[in-house]
């Protein structure tokens, strides 16, 4: 998994460097303990956090955190979830889950530019990770 994470996380960097931004990548597994705190040198202080939550919320919910904004309006389904979950939970894009091999699955967030260049890298970064998931497969679940 680890070795899956640091993958993750560069490809989420080279695309951040190509935008001009720096930002944190952050892998949880399952059970949304941390795996990897990645943190370009540059990258809002807040975002550690930030992308922890989302990382975090991605793997809760098996959904991108994008689309849970509309559910944490006033008046929908899941308002009041980031304040009744004691702050873990967040709802705007920049987390997603993201399977491994065997339906293994971890959370990745990203944070430390806009909504949308955070969703940029996210993107990214998966893509990266699907088009070389057969090299990983066999450091999975080590």
């Amino acid at each position: 998994m680890l070795e899956t994470a640091l993958a993750l996380a560069a490809a989420a960097h080279k695309t951040a460097t190509e935008l001009d931004i720096s930002v944190v990548v952050s892998v949880v597994d399952t059970h949304g303990n941390s795996v990897l705190l990645h943190r370009m040198d540059g990258a809002p202080l807040h975002s550690l956090d930030i992308a922890f939550r989302k990382a975090y919320t991605a793997a809760s919910f098996d959904v991108d955190t994008e689309s849970l904004t509309d559910l944490v309006q006033p008046g929908q389904a899941l308002y009041g979830l980031a304040v009744n979950s004691g702050g873990k939970l967040i709802a705007f894009g920049g987390g997603a889950p993201v399977e491994l091999a065997a339906g293994v699955k971890v959370g990745l967030g990203i944070s430390g530019g806009t909504t949308a260049q955070d969703i940029q890298v996210l993107k990214a970064a998966i893509t990266s990770y699907q088009q070389t998931a057969g090299s990983l497969a066999p450091e999975i679940g080590t």
